[in-house]
This record gives C-alpha cells, sequence and structure tokens, in this order.
C-alpha cells in the first residue's frame, strides 16, 4: 500500500486558490471522502447505489456560486439526501451505521457547519477522479492518520486536535479498556484515543465491541473526528459538537482518557456553576471533569501540563487532594519538552488515576529519549517499551521510583511534580548515536538547501502588461478602535493590530478576502493574510480589491511583501504610513492566469525557506546538546 495517496492529493488541494493552508487541505479532503464514504456504504451496506458513480455527484457543480457567494455543498447536500428519501430506514439492522437516523443528522450537521472551499473546477475534478480509485474499505484509515501527522508538521496549531500516536498507544495500554464497557474523550479531537482502544480490544479478546462517548467544540475537529471513526468501522453515535465542560447530568463511564486542551476561557461567567474559583482554566477543569465523569471502579487517564502538578492555587491544592484521598492516582509519568511539538513546548505528564480506594505510593516514571523532541523529531514506540514493561511491577529501576502519599500530604505544598532521586553515577551518554543522528539532519539540511537553490533558478519568465496604482485595483481602509479589555486570549476572531495578531474578540469587522497592512509602529507595512473574518484595530489597514477577475490576492500579497513597506513610514516618536502614500504605489500586473501561477511558485519559495529555516533551528539545538553532553561527559568522569 502507498502511504502517500492522500498526501498526494492535499499537494493538489494547496494549489487552489480557496485553500489558504495545511488545515484547509485536509479539512476539504476530509468532507470529499466523507462524501465518497457515503456512495461507498450505501452501496456495501445497502447492496444499492443510490447515488451514482463517485464523480456524478460532482457533475452538476459547474457553477461555484449560489446567490452571489461560494457554495456551501446546497447542491451536494441534494444529491445527497436522496440517500434519506430512499433508504427504508431501520433502527433495528443498522443502528449502528452512518444510515441511522440519529447518526445521519450528524452528517447533516457537518454539511451545514463546514464550507465549500474548493474554487477551481479543473483541481475539484482530478482530485474526485483520483479518489474514485481509493477503496476506502481497504486500509484506508492507515493513510488518513499518515495524513493527520503530515498536518501536524505543516501546522502547528492544528496539534490541538492530536496527540503522539505512541503516547496514545501506551496510555491505552496502561487503562487496558475491557469489551461492553464505555470510553470517553472529553475533548476527542481527530479520535485518536478511540481508534486505538478498538484495536486494543481487538487484540484482546474476541469481543471487540465498546461504546465511545466524545465530544469537542471545533467542527474541523468533529469532521476530521467522525470520519476517522468511520474508516476504523467505530460507530458515531456518541460523538458531538458540544462543550463537555457545560455538561451537567450525571452520567459517568468506566474509562475516560484524553489529551485535554491548555490554556484559558473565553467567558469565564459560563463556567462560574461548575468551577467557581478556578480562573478560567482549562487543565484544571479538565481534571476536575474527568474526575466527576469517572464510574465507580473506573480508570482514567489523562494528559496534563506541568504546572497543575506544582500550582498551589487552591483549586488546584483541592484537586490534587482529592487525587491522593478519593482516588487512586497510582501512576504519574513525566514527558520530555517537546513531546506536544509543535503544538506545545510546554512540559507535560500523564496522570493514570482509578475511582477506588487508594494505594500506599505513586509510581513515578520518568520518560527519556536519546535526543531532543521536536516536530521532526517526535517520540516512537521505542521510547516507551521500558516504561511499559516496569509498569506491572512497579519497579524501582534509573527511570522510575516510589512516592509516598502519606509524605506527600504531610507536604502542605501537595507537590505532585516529582524528581527522580540523584545518583553519583555519570551520565549515561550515548554520544555516537546522537552524532550518527546529527549527520542524518546535516545530509536532510544540504539537500533541502540545494532543492531550494535548483527551485529559485528555475527560469520563469512573462510578459507583464502594465503597472498600475494600488489606488487603481484596490481600496484601503482603516480598522477600529477597540479596548484592551475586550482583547481576549483566545476565541474564534483574531484581532489585528500594527504588527500582526494580538489577540482575539467576539465578532469581526473584515471579511477574509483582505489583506492587513500594518499603519503605526516601528514594524508598520508588514502583511498579513488572514485565513479566516477578523477584526481590524486602528492600527492597521485593509486593503480589499475592486475587481477580482483583473487582480489575485494572494500575488498582491507577495509583491507588497517584496517592496519593504516601511520605507514609505514618517513620523519620528511613531512611525505610520498614510493611505495616500500607499494608493500612490506602483505593481506590476501579469495576466490574471499568469498572477496564480507566480503566487504559487512564490508561496512554494517561502514554504521551502521555511522548511530550511526549521532543520537548521533544530541542527542548530542538537549540535548545542551534544557539545554540552560531550563537555560535561568529561566533566564528571574527571
Amino acid at each position: 500500500m502507498n502511504n502517500n495517496r492522500l498526501i498526494n492529493i492535499i499537494d493538489i488541494l494547496k494549489k487552489d486558490t480557496g485553500i489558504n493552508n495545511a488545515i484547509d487541505a485536509v479539512e476539504q479532503l476530509s468532507l470529499l471522502l466523507l462524501i465518497k464514504y457515503l456512495d461507498e456504504a450505501s452501496i456495501k451496506l445497502l447492496n444499492e447505489n443510490h447515488l451514482g458513480s463517485f464523480p456524478s455527484l460532482f457533475l452538476e457543480l459547474d457553477n461555484f456560486s449560489q446567490n452571489g457567494s461560494v457554495i456551501d455543498f446546497y447542491t451536494l447536500r441534494d444529491r445527497l439526501s436522496q440517500i434519506e428519501t430512499n433508504i427504508i430506514f431501520s433502527e433495528n439492522k443498522i443502528s449502528h451505521s452512518v444510515f441511522s437516523r440519529h447518526n445521519w443528522k450528524k452528517i447533516e450537521n457537518i454539511f451545514e457547519q463546514i464550507p465549500f472551499r474548493i474554487r477551481s473546477n479543473k483541481i475539484l475534478y482530478l482530485v474526485i477522479h483520483k479518489l474514485e480509485k481509493i477503496d476506502l474499505f481497504e486500509d484506508i484509515e492507515v493513510d488518513f492518520d499518515y495524513l493527520l501527522l503530515s498536518m501536524i508538521k505543516d501546522s502547528a496549531s492544528s496539534g490541538a486536535y492530536y496527540s503522539p500516536r505512541p503516547l496514545i498507544k501506551a496510555m491505552v495500554n496502561v487503562l487496558n479498556p475491557e469489551p461492553l464497557t464505555t470510553v470517553y474523550d472529553p475533548a476527542m479531537g481527530t479520535g485518536g484515543f478511540f481508534v486505538e482502544a478498538i484495536k486494543h480490544v481487538k487484540n484482546k479478546s474476541y469481543f471487540n465491541d465498546l461504546n465511545f462517548i466524545g465530544n469537542d467544540l471545533s467542527p474541523f475537529a468533529h469532521l476530521i473526528g467522525t470520519l476517522n471513526l468511520l474508516l476504523n468501522d467505530i460507530d458515531i453515535s456518541g460523538v458531538s459538537i458540544s462543550n463537555s465542560l457545560l455538561d451537567r447530568d450525571c452520567q459517568q463511564y468506566d474509562f475516560v482518557i484524553s489529551g485535554v486542551p491548555f490554556g484559558k476561557v473565553n467567558e469565564l461567567t459560563k463556567y462560574e456553576y461548575n468551577y467557581h474559583g478556578y480562573s478560567g482554566s482549562l487543565e484544571a477543569m479538565f481534571l476536575k471533569h474527568t474526575m466527576d465523569k469517572l464510574a465507580k471502579g473506573g480508570r482514567a487517564a489523562i494528559i496534563i501540563p506541568d504546572g497543575i502538578l506544582f500550582g498551589n492555587a487552591s483549586h488546584l491544592d483541592e484537586l490534587k487532594r482529592q487525587l491522593l484521598t478519593q482516588f487512586n492516582l497510582h501512576t504519574v509519568l513525566s514527558l520530555p519538552i517537546g513531546t506536544l511539538a509543535p503544538y506545545s513546548g510546554v512540559k507535560v505528564s500523564v496522570l493514570f488515576f482509578d475511582n477506588a480506594v487508594p494505594d500506599k505510593d505513586i509510581w513515578f516514571y520518568e520518560l527519556r529519549t536519546n535526543k531532543p523532541l521536536s516536530k521532526l523529531n517526535s517520540v516512537t514506540d521505542s521510547d516507551f517499551e521500558n516504561f511499559m514493561s516496569l509498569y506491572e511491577r512497579r519497579e524501582v529501576s534509573d527511570h522510575s521510583c516510589l512516592i509516598s502519599k502519606e509524605s506527600l500530604l504531610q507536604d502542605k505544598t501537595l507537590n505532585l511534580s516529582f524528581s527522580l532521586p540523584k545518583k553519583e553515577a555519570g551520565l549515561k551518554f550515548d554520544k555516537q548515536e546522537m552524532i550518527t543522528s546529527l549527520k542524518s539532519e546535516q545530509s536532510a539540511l544540504i539537500t533541502s538547501i540545494e532543492n531550494h537553490f535548483d527551485f529559485m533558478s528555475q527560469n520563469i519568465e512573462f510578459k507583464f502588461i502594465h503597472q498600475v496604482k494600488l489606488k487603481d485595483v484596490c481600496k484601503l481602509r482603516s480598522g477600529d478602535k477597540l479596548n484592551k479589555s475586550e482583547v481576549m486570549d483566545s476565541g474564534e476572531f483574531p484581532v489585528y493590530g500594527g504588527n500582526g495578531v494580538i489577540g482575539f474578540n467576539i465578532e469581526p469587522n473584515r471579511p477574509v478576502d483582505s489583506i492587513v497592512i500594518g499603519k503605526v509602529g516601528a514594524h508598520c507595512g508588514n502583511i498579513h493574510v488572514p485565513t479566516d473574518p477578523y477584526w481590524l484595530t486602528s492600527n492597521a489597514m485593509s486593503l480589499e480589491l475592486l475587481d477580482t477577475t483583473r487582480v489575485y490576492l494572494p500575488y498582491l500579497a507577495h509583491v507588497l511583501k517584496s517592496l519593504d513597506l516601511n520605507n514609505l513610514a514618517t513620523g519620528t516618536a511613531q512611525k505610520f504610513i498614510s493611505i495616500n502614500k500607499l494608493y500612490e504605489v506602483e505593481v506590476s500586473l501579469p495576466s490574471i492566469k499568469e498572477q496564480r501561477e507566480l503566487s504559487g511558485w512564490f508561496t512554494s519559495i517561502e514554504e521551502s525557506k521555511s522548511k530550511i529555516q526549521s532543520l537548521l533551528a533544530d541542527f542548530s539545538q542538537d549540535l548545542g546538546t551534544i557539545s554540552t553532553e560531550s563537555i560535561t561527559e568529561k566533566v564528571l568522569k574527571g
């Protein structure tokens, strides 16, 4: 099997003008895969072809506008609704299939919430015909998991929905879910914990029936998670788009497992009823939620930032005291910095606890890797082999020790951030292995640089039709004032200031199809291209095209970046750029087709440059590590 089938399609989608980043590409491919799944499932499960061939679903999509706006699956939803009208629903026969009434509502909801972004007919039909050759019922779930991993490496923000697969596997193995029980994930993301749980049960028993309950706030995560479960033949009836923290029912579950989000909530008042005094801490509220949802005799595993372990806020002290006295916190797995890279560089640990009578000790294990972790060097299955071999026996070793709960309770700080006892022996340092790894990084870096030079040397010539001034092709507008109190740490709509995103707001004041130009400050003239609607402050201005058939927005953004607009700034105490000066800036315009081609080339150069810079940063970090370790090794030996 070729693991690159879906990756190749992603590369095609990225060339579409409606696709702004890796997340957009994965989102749109996932939607198309979901449609294909419905088409194939209707034939395979019901032995009927209600929709015709997969490409025929898209034959009526020649016009990509509906009432002047981009199509959002109007035609597709009409065609897919044939399934609902033609299939005689039988809750007894297919209650666990995607065609049950309950599950079908979930599918409809996805199409309501996710927009159709593909704008090129040529690209759409090329993708469709490639997808037609793929059988979704033959190991495509492996390709999809590989696709998700690639997405994380391309886009750090998408890591919020994904935990490293080796870490998930280790957590599931320790939890050891049993058939005919219920597994709950309050922040399910891509559904990775559920997929691994069903694999674990299949390997252990003839019975592989598990019930899964999972929630996530993000429509994107819900789409990816739903598709991931379907491709792995897992019932989706228990998953939903919802806020687990606002759930007030008393339902409890046999197993709770999750990699919860970190940070602060936007609207603190919504959470005061259940989490009074928690100051909006997501990780603390999810830990309490996990404890509340764990049934008597149930088992839980949750990834949390280490700040929870050593923090001394009153709500954290209470949570830790409950873990030590009302639950059996039996294992703490300390993970290396970079385990969740590139999503977060925060140091994290996994808490394993049962809703049972507490044992006297906590088994603490400190995971170590041979080299620093990064997005290009993530944890592997082999990194967890020693942990798993020692876990059952709770064995004390160079990596593990036992911590007395009594001593922790006597210490008023209730510090659960443990460390291994210090030993006089020198460091275990495999220098040769690190040198070999560095040589491999060096080779990858040299290859990337040579490819970058070759790419930039390509002889690409276009005929520039004419020079135009910005005032002839666009409208410039200053943003609106926004009080500091209205700028939040997280939210749906980013707030752009004079030098990029400064926070989030509850509403936008600009559409997505525009360019942001910094107006005030030392870095005025900087260029940003938002991928979603946003709020623009008075320290920046927006550029909106007058005629999109004449100018391609991404091309213009690349050109403006190359002009160093900061040179137009005036002022001494505070630099600023006037709209009138910007209006007089001249740019060269080839044909709209050539603008698209040039924009794609410019973007590829920028991505190649970013890849090289990332490789350089990792190489520099690893070089520093081996240098320091070599010196330390000699000092300790002396």
